[in-house]
């Protein structure tokens, strides 16, 4: 396990992001600080608390979940957080096996898109196992788990089995065109993973 102390920062310069999208697109230079690492057999559940103050088209901060498989090499990630889409800060999951797909839906409640995007409230995601599948779960201000998506790819093959995780906060910053970093406070992020 890593040495994490919270709260801490990472900025993304303009340009980063990880994405991976037919026919070459492989960007791979956001940057991230991994929390630990493990079997992902023994992955049981990730939770993350971020601010950013998001004002350009793909900000993002959040969770994310490098898979590989030491073996063949191979990788595949999932992300999830808040991205800046359309003007409105957007609860985001992307998902990428051979290739990546990407799914938003809106932040809900009296205020709280206006003080995410500020910076003024943070967000918690929760990323959970459940049996052959795993759950990306919104926690919003009452503690309720709003489910974002389920992905049922990651333990098709063999149950898992071969396969190691690192669980890690991520920030990008796709628009090479604007000026400065983002910057995002991560104040907590709690990996759980099965006592053997």
């Amino acid at each position: 396990m890593a040495n994490v102390q919270f709260p801490f920062n990472i900025s993304a310069n303009p340009g980063t992001d990880l994405w991976r999208k037919p026919p070459s697109t492989d960007d791979s230079n956001a940057p991230t600080r991994p929390h630990s690492s493990g079997p992902l057999t023994s992955l049981r559940s990730a939770s993350i608390t971020f601010t950013s103050t998001y004002s350009t088209q793909f900000d993002q901060a959040g969770i994310v979940l490098t898979i590989t498989n030491p073996a063949t090499k191979a990788t595949k990630w999932i992300k999830s957080g808040v991205e800046f889409f359309s003007g409105r800060p957007r609860l985001s999951v992307v998902c990428c096996d051979t290739w990546a797909d990407w799914s938003v839906a809106s932040i809900s409640g009296d205020g709280v898109e206006e003080a995410v995007v500020a910076g003024k409230q943070a967000v918690t995601i929760r990323v959970e196992r459940d049996d052959t599948t795993v759950w990306i779960y919104y926690v919003d201000g009452q503690g309720t788990k709003v489910p974002l998506r389920e992905i049922a790819w990651v333990y098709g093959d063999n149950g898992g089995q071969g396969w190691e995780v690192e669980v890690g906060a991520l920030v990008a910053r796709p628009n090479k065109e604007v000026q400065g970093a983002l910057e995002a406070t991560f104040q907590a992020l709690d990996v759980e993973w099965e006592k053997k």
